[in-house]
This record gives structure tokens, C-alpha cells and sequence, in this order.
């Protein structure tokens, strides 16, 4: 089975975590864990791109899938970049608006879907796969592309969100946690009632949702 057909099966999910600067050592040592995908949160962390490249490569030597946070929601377009540098899926942070989704899912595939540019030098599984038209179909169908929920408006937001693409929402729990605190007449009380709401709104459509806050812990459909 396929990353993308199990991020979007019945199937358990886990969801590890890592950073560009972890030894080799500590990076076999949680690919050994066997996470479907290892998160990498670029958002608060610096980094390098070379350093990004080689972490990417070295996931790739063992056989475990970078997901790479975003800088930001408007920066779509570095969302290249990091599929080129060797992302196997991209996060993209605080997410609100329909406008962010749509340009980022534009950034994420190759034509005819989206309007990724070509020369993914260091790509994910680029080198099994020399032919330009069936690294690019082949991307297509197997990139993950997910969401986060940070705010009680991309809460409120949520069915808009959700455009063909998308694999994945997932949360984030401290920054949700403010703005339920900035806006205590939203209409939620808890970081559990928005959850439940988002899996109400998107209940039947193509996308999992992650409950639980970084790292991430238990799966529904």
C-alpha cells in the first residue's frame, strides 16, 4: 500500500518527529520506530538548505518519509523548494483561508494538476524514476499535502478548506489554545470541541483528520 492510499485508509497512522540537525545515529534510531512519516518543523527551527538536503537524502537511505513544515501560510511558494530539496509531504502552518489552500495545492503538483515548476534535482524518489512525465504522475498520486489548524477562524473555516488534494488536517494545540482564549464567544470551549467539529464538517470527504497536538497521537478518518 502506497503512503498516500494508507494516509487515507482505516489503517493506524503514525506521525514521528525529527530535526534537520539530528545525527545519523538518532535519525536511524527513529526511523527504526517505523513512523509512516517523520515530522520536521522548519516553521520555528533554523536550518540551512544544503543541511535540508542532506537530512532528506539521509530519510530516504532509511526509508522514511520527511514531512516538512512550512516558514509560513503565505510562503506557497517555497513549497517546491522543499519537494526539490526531498520532502515527501509539506505542512502548511495556521491555515485559514481558501485562498492559501488553493495556491498552495497549485505549488504541490506538476501539471496538469497544479503548476509545480520542474527540476526536482534531489526530490523523494526522484531517482528510481528518471522519466520527467512519470516522476511527475507518479508524484501526483503519491505526495502528502496537509493542513494545520491553528486558529478558531480556520476552524470555523474548515469545509472551505478542503479541496481535492489536501491528505491531511492536523492541529495545533498551543496556538488554538491563545485564540480560544482571544475569542471566548467562538462558540468552542476546548481544543476537543473544535476537533469534533472539524470531524463533523469534513465527515465523507477524501481527508484524514489527526487528533492530537504535536506529536501527534490518535487517527480518525
Amino acid at each position: 500500500m502506497s503512503l498516500k492510499k494508507r494516509v487515507h485508509s482505516d489503517e493506524p497512522l503514525y506521525i514521528g518527529t525529527a530535526s534537520v540537525n539530528m545525527s545519523e545515529e538518532k535519525l536511524a534510531a527513529r526511523a527504526a520506530e517505523k513512523p509512516d512519516l517523520l515530522f520536521v518543523d522548519l516553521q520555528h527551527t533554523p536550518y540551512t538548505e544544503p543541511q535540508l538536503v542532506e537530512f532528506c537524502a539521509n530519510c530516504a537511505k532509511l526509508g522514511v518519509a520527511p514531512l516538512i513544515r512550512s516558514r509560513h501560510p503565505e510562503l506557497y511558494t517555497m513549497i517546491g523548494s522543499y519537494l526539490d530539496f526531498g520532502a515527501a509531504g509539506v505542512l502548511i502552518p495556521m491555515v485559514e483561508e481558501e485562498r492559501i489552500v488553493e495556491r498552495s495545492l497549485r505549488s504541490f503538483y506538476y501539471p496538469p494538476v497544479g503548476d509545480r515548476s520542474w527540476f526536482p534535482q534531489f526530490a523523494w524518489q526522484r531517482s528510481t524514476m528518471p522519466d520527467i512525465r512519470t516522476y511527475a504522475d507518479w508524484w501526483n498520486e503519491n505526495g502528502i499535502l496537509a493542513i494545520q489548524l491553528e486558529t478558531v477562524r480556520g476552524i470555523h473555516n474548515v469545509r472551505s478548506l478542503v479541496k481535492q488534494g489536501v491528505d491531511l488536517i492536523l492541529f495545533g494545540g498551543v496556538d488554538l489554545t491563545f485564540s480560544l482564549e482571544a475569542n471566548p464567544d467562538c462558540g468552542f470551549s476546548t481544543i476537543a470541541e473544535c476537533q469534533r467539529y472539524v470531524i463533523e464538517q469534513v465527515a465523507g470527504l477524501p481527508v484524514r483528520v489527526g487528533i492530537g497536538d504535536m506529536p501527534f497521537g490518535h487517527f480518525e478518518d
